[in-house]
């Protein structure tokens, strides 16, 4: 029971991450309307280390998994462009 808490609270806290994340990148698209921001290779589990950005390897396997889900959400998204192109 008590190891079911713990993983509970940790989803919550990550839950919470992720959404102040994806808040602050919204925020600065409305704050920057005239700039296209790239966005892609954005991720809250990436660090800034000398100027670059980069994948801390105890986050690796994360980050690789999160951008799997992505690309198959995308692809997803895609194939309904597709077909709505189609119909036009």
């Amino acid at each position: 029971e008590l190891v079911e808490k713990i993983r509970a609270l940790g989803q919550d806290v990550l839950d919470g991450v992720k959404f102040g994340f994806n808040n602050v990148v919204d925020q600065v698209k409305v704050l920057n309307p005239t700039v296209q921001l790239i966005t892609e290779g954005l991720s809250m589990l990436k660090r800034v280390e000398n100027g670059h950005i980069i994948i801390p390897p105890e986050y690796a396997q994360m980050v690789e998994d999160d951008e799997e889900d992505e690309q198959e959400g995308g692809e997803k998204g895609h194939e309904m462009e597709g077909h709505d192109e189609s119909d036009s």
